[in-house]
């Protein structure tokens, strides 16, 4: 049987170089520093960005949200061809959740990036759709054409 976590993180951290400590404990997900230059979460933020910058529409859901499913749907009608990450088939989702959340994306899914930049969650996009704007930042990522 494994020891309780926080002698897990306890011992670690006491591994580690002086410069890597136990940062910061978010509910019952706690963080540790890696590497000197940053930590997981701030790795994993990066990643996030990264892949919201490979496409110009990307969206990053869960195959079981039904707003999720409403935002690819209506892209698609748009004629866009988003991204699509959903969380809850990616080995490191969670994590990934996480930086969304630390991104300031709240709820985190459905997260939607265009042109690399966060445009918001399911009611933002669907306010950006009624009021005609959507289609037009689309067309300015090149994510459609007209």
């Amino acid at each position: 049987m494994l020891p309780p976590l926080s002698t897990q993180l306890y011992h670690y951290s006491s591994q580690l170089h002086h410069s890597q400590t136990l940062i910061r404990s978010r509910s019952s997900c706690s963080t540790l520093l890696l590497s000197p230059r940053g930590s997981v979460e701030t790795e994993m933020a990066d990643r996030v960005r990264d892949l919201a910058s490979k496409k110009a529409a990307v969206i990053f859901t869960k195959s079981s949200c039904f707003m999720c499913h409403s935002i690819k749907s209506l892209f698609y009608e748009l004629g866009a061809s988003p991204a699509i990450h959903e969380l809850d088939q990616d080995l490191s989702g969670r994590e990934m959740e996480w930086a969304l959340r630390g991104l300031g994306c709240n709820p985190s899914v459905p997260a939607v990036f265009i042109g690399g930049r966060y445009v918001g969650s399911a009611r933002d996009v669907i306010s950006l759709h009624v009021d005609g704007t959507l289609k037009q930042m689309l067309i300015d990522a090149r994510a459609i054409w007209f």
